[in-house]
């Protein structure tokens, strides 16, 4: 039986009341969920990312469904599968992972390659070229023009207007502007030597070429041809946009790949959610920072819920 959690009109109440909610995810016997539950924290990304995308959500045999373009996907714990797959949910892995925003100042951590299905994508864009295509719009940025879904048109607008105003203080990002080649955009292909769909297919993904990657790694698939510690290359040897260009990006829902274990310093992708998560997890820290203060927070956690337990006449 499927029971509806909300919809998209009732979903900025949601939003505003989200700290306050109790278990809004307990509506079947034996599937509570708390508030700041990793599933909770997911539905919230997604509907500040995509929310005039998203038709509903719903509990459905103790599962979490995003209804998108009236076709269901399925939480699957971050797999975002169709129901046809969702038998399958152990073959695939989540799309959500961790992200660093701001400066990268240390080598990510060993991880393999995932394998993600495209369901949350084909639901949200269109499964086919013809559809991505008649979505997508050419759009001048830095200078040069790209193909890209009219979902982040605006947020390349932004990101854009950050660089012109950081450049016109900075030498190295104005050196990095008049330096672009080329820029790649939509492009239905998987991403190299996976069963991954990538990005690109998607008009979601913006590769800035320069004309020099002046003697440094930019791509871990190049870099493995010569150097089979590729993963241990320093920071410093590895090419990237200047600082300032990689937080106007950020700033506006995308992810840069110079910061993936599987690196790729010319990537950048349309990724709302993860920034999303990366900000609400960032809050909920500044919280439980404000509420223990610095020192020995489980001492002060359980010392406040021994006082509690005092008052309430019971044992600790």
């Amino acid at each position: 039986m499927r029971k509806a959690l909300f919809f998209f009109p009732a979903f900025f109440i949601f939003l505003f009341s989200f700290p306050a909610i109790e278990d809004p995810l307990s509506m079947q016997s034996g599937n509570a969920y708390p508030a700041h539950s990793e599933e909770m924290r997911v539905v919230y990304a997604i509907m500040k990312a995509y929310g005039g995308r998203i038709d509903g959500v719903d509990m459905f045999d103790g599962e979490i469904v995003f209804t998108i373009n009236g076709r269901s996907i399925f939480y699957s714990g971050g797999r975002m599968l169709a129901e046809s797959h969702r038998n399958e949910w152990h073959e695939w892995d989540s799309i959500f992972y961790p992200y660093q925003t701001g400066k990268m100042e240390k080598q990510p951590e060993s991880s393999d390659v995932p394998r993600r299905r495209a369901d949350f994508l084909d639901a949200l864009v269109g499964s086919d070229e013809e559809t991505v295509r008649a979505s997508c719009r050419w759009e001048g940025f830095l200078g040069r023009r790209v193909f890209v879904h009219t979902m982040c048109i605006e947020p390349l607008r932004r990101t854009e207007s950050i660089i012109m105003e950081e450049a016109s203080g900075s030498e190295e990002v104005r050196r990095f502007i008049s330096d672009i080649r080329l820029m790649y955009s939509l492009d239905r292909r998987s991403v190299h030597g996976t069963e991954n769909i990538s990005y690109h297919a998607y008009g979601l993904a913006i590769d800035i070429i320069p004309r020099s990657y002046r003697g440094k790694h930019v791509y871990w698939k190049w870099s493995a041809v010569f150097d089979p510690r590729w993963f241990d290359v320093p920071i410093e040897k590895r090419w990237s946009p200047p600082e300032q260009v990689v937080s106007a990006f950020e700033r506006n829902g995308f992810i840069w790949g110079g910061k993936w274990y599987h690196f790729d310093g010319v990537h950048f992708e349309y990724r709302p959610e993860i920034i999303e998560l990366v900000s609400l997890e960032s809050s909920e820290a500044s919280l439980i920072a404000g509420e223990f203060g610095e020192g020995d927070r489980t001492e002060r956690r359980y010392k406040r819920k021994e006082r509690e337990h005092q008052q309430a006449g019971c044992e600790p």
